[in-house]
């Protein structure tokens, strides 16, 4: 993960951190590869406030990336120029680990440049320029890294460019596909009721009248600025014919900056596959949970769930029996015995998020505490809604989403970071999407086979209900994006193979127009089991699948490639 590529990613809804970028020098010769590294990423730091906030690194707090035509051209041409050094490094210097890293760098940056000169997002996506309006505050308010009144300064300077940042967009957008309009026209309304009013909630309780006064003033011209973008939006709706599909060769360049070295239709065969198998399973469990009429199995579990006083200690109940679980099982050796604080999702997340993990950046140092944040229902709406929207949370299903958000899941993906506080600069920043999504949705299946739920039918459903979607969503996109699949077909074979209401068959599969790499759910999940496999095969009788998380887990969340490399001592067929 490059810095610009951070985002606050939840197990059902995600509030994605759109690629951003700033003026910056061409980088310069480095002498040798350790300087090239810190070149690299103290050029990413600069060019990326926003971002960087969110890892824990605080000097651009007050600024916002500049996403102009000729910020992106001179970005396009320090990666060229870091991608030639790294290139010209005599790697007989370098360690095993540094060899890897730098394999990992050349990988992200040439993802990078599938972005910065071929994609493009930002001249197409409305939402690469919301997404970036919205962050910016967010990412100050989102963590007590400071104390308010300081964080409340830089909220106003960031607030105050964000007329400027809209002004770009329509200068820079063109040729946009209807469905991204369409995700930024709903994204822009959110960031204006965001802005408007969570924001400055945030901060009620700064006294300070000046700088209250000066929130109100930057709020009042951001708002203007997001709602005039807003009617813009809207006037570009009879043009909005571009085209959002990547095409076989770019599919194959953002295979390659994971360091998937496989062809797209190959990940199609293994995702059909895995769909079959897992409708399979999805019949033959449903007939358990109730034989009579199968149909029904998931209506019975959804009636099983916590009402709204006891939702987040349900969740905090279900960590402390994962954990003994965990330890009982030898599941993974745990870095210790933390466990997030389980609590609601902040009101200014929750129109965002369903439930997810919120670990603190890798650079840090004050606001360290994790968090597992549930959103709760809207006890303002009628109890008939509320209901519907509790059975969401029915338990099997809430204790395959803690599963994959936090025991052995992604809060156990930070915990082993925080336990390698040496990890290479790539190492802490390494956000491969196969490795980190593929490593919780492969937890989700894991557990139960390893005996969590005593074979409970009800558990095993819920997870397949979640493998079904994921998927669906790796051969949507690869049919989408390389095989001229529609929209509207997409969403079709959401609704009909994999089991999702009209509505979210639609969203999901829209979702998979701008972020196509969500594929990685389900490939590394595959990727993942493959490797456990091989080490098995090779260790016999001394495998044991502890050891085998733990060394998994302490290659950090680079991609599969270098970790298989690492374990096994050879490259290897990923699938």
């Amino acid at each position: 993960m490059t810095i610009k590529s951070v985002c606050r990613a939840g197990g059902t809804i995600a509030l994605v951190l759109a690629a951003a970028t700033a003026q910056a020098a061409p980088a310069a010769p480095a002498a040798d590869y350790t300087s090239i590294v810190k070149s690299y990423f103290d050029h990413e730091e600069a060019a990326y406030p926003v971002a960087a906030t969110s890892l824990g690194l605080h000097a651009g707090d007050a600024r916002l990336d500049d996403q102009s035509a000729r910020a992106h051209g001179i970005e396009a041409h320090r990666l060229h120029a870091t991608l030639d050094q790294l290139a010209q490094v005599d790697t007989s210097h370098l360690t095993a680990s540094e060899r890897d890293d730098r394999d990992v760098l050349q990988a992200e940056i040439g993802g990078q440049l599938l972005e910065e000169e071929r994609v493009q997002q930002w001249r197409h996506n409305p939402d690469a320029y919301v997404g970036l309006a919205t962050q910016a505050p967010y990412t100050l308010i989102a963590r007590n890294f400071a104390p308010a009144a300081q964080r409340l300064q830089s909220v106003i300077a960031r607030e105050k460019q964000i007329p400027g940042l809209f002004a770009v967009a329509r200068q820079n957008l063109t040729a946009i596909p209807a469905p991204w309009l369409e995700i930024g026209l709903e994204n822009v309304a959110g960031a204006i009721d965001f802005i408007g009013h969570d924001v400055p909630a945030a901060f009620n309780g700064v006294k300070d009248k000046k700088t209250q006064a000066a929130l109100s003033a930057a709020t009042k011209t951001a708002i203007a600025a997001a709602r005039d973008f807003q009617s813009w939006l809207g006037r570009q709706k009879a043009t909005a014919q571009g085209s959002f599909v990547y095409g076989a060769d770019n599919f194959r360049r953002l295979l390659a900056a994971d360091m998937i070295d496989l062809k797209a239709d190959d990940v199609l065969a293994a995702g059909r596959a895995q769909l079959k198998r897992d409708q399979d399973a999805f019949a033959a469990t449903s007939r358990l949970v109730d034989p009579k009429n199968p149909s029904d199995a998931l209506k019975i579990i959804e009636q099983d769930h916590p009402d709204a006083a006891h939702l987040i200690s349900t969740a905090r109940g279900q960590l402390a029996d994962l954990r003994a679980f965990i330890v009982s099982h030898k599941i993974v050796d745990l870095p210790g015995t933390d466990l997030p604080t389980v609590a609601e999702t902040p009101a200014f997340q929750r129109a965002l998020i369903f439930g997810e993990m919120d670990p603190p950046g890798p650079f840090e140092q004050h606001a360290i505490q994790a968090y597992y944040y549930i959103t709760p229902p809207d006890l303002a709406k009628p109890k008939a809604e509320q209901e519907e929207y509790l059975a969401y949370f029915n338990r099997p299903l809430l204790l395959n989403l803690t599963v994959h958000e936090a025991l052995p899941g992604h809060f156990v993906q930070y915990l082993y970071a925080r336990a390698n506080p040496n990890w290479s600069l790539v190492r802490k920043t390494g956000h491969s999407y196969t490795a980190t999504e593929g490593w919780a949705h492969y937890s989700e299946q894991m557990m139960p086979a390893e005996g969590l739920g005593n074979g409970d039918p009800k558990l095993r459903l819920a997870q397949l209900q979640d493998a079904l979607l994921r998927d669906c969503r790796l051969i949507g996109s690869v049919e989408m994006h390389t095989h001229g699949m529609s929209l509207a077909d997409a969403t079709t074979m959401m609704a009909k193979e994999c089991f999702q209401p009209k509505p979210v068959a639609y969203k999901e599969a829209r979702r998979g127009t701008s972020d196509p790499g969500y594929f990685s759910y389900t490939l590394g999940k595959l990727m993942i089991l493959k490797l456990r496999a091989d080490v098995q095969t090779k260790e016999g009788p001394a495998f044991s699948l502890a050891h085998f998380h733990d060394r998994f887990l302490a290659a950090s969340t680079v991609p599969l490639k270098v970790i298989r490399r690492e374990i096994l001592g050879v490259d290897g067929p990923l699938l």
